[in-house]
């Protein structure tokens, strides 16, 4: 149910549906953080701008819901190693704070600067061949 967006809470993990933070529902929410496993919370790119312009702290979906991807890749690559998988894994919260720290420092939206991070992740992996212990995260 959308009533449930807008309880009276400090943290909205929304972890179902997608589309769900919109320039409709933002102004509603009462929660000071949105992190959720539910992947594309945001309907578009701008209501990660409506968020922080509420001082609402985002935690990127596919950032803090990495762990799937991360443990794919590994196994796409052929180095799956539980303990490499794990390691990866790890770096989540580094990366999160790292956002959080960029978007304190810089006004940004948190999803623009994780957009801009996976970017330049993408950018210098292309072209390089798949190996063993491969850094995913």
């Amino acid at each position: 149910p959308t009533e449930l967006l807008y309880a009276d809470v400090d943290v909205l993990a929304p972890c179902a549906l997608g589309n769900i933070l919109t320039s409709v529902t933002i102004p509603k929410i009462k929660a000071s953080i949105v992190a959720g496993a539910a992947n594309n919370q945001l309907a578009t790119a701008a209501d990660g701008a409506r968020l922080a312009d509420r001082d609402i702290l985002y935690a990127p979906d596919y950032v803090i819901n990495a762990g799937g991807i991360i443990n794919v890749a590994h196994e796409y690559f052929g180095d799956g190693l539980d303990e490499q998988v794990r390691e990866d894994v790890t770096r989540i919260p580094r990366r999160l704070e790292a956002i959080f720290a960029e978007a304190q420092a810089t006004g940004r939206p948190t999803n623009i600067i994780a957009d801009d991070l996976a970017r330049k992740i993408v950018e210098e992996a292309a072209g390089s061949t798949p190996r063993s212990n491969r850094q995913i995260a």
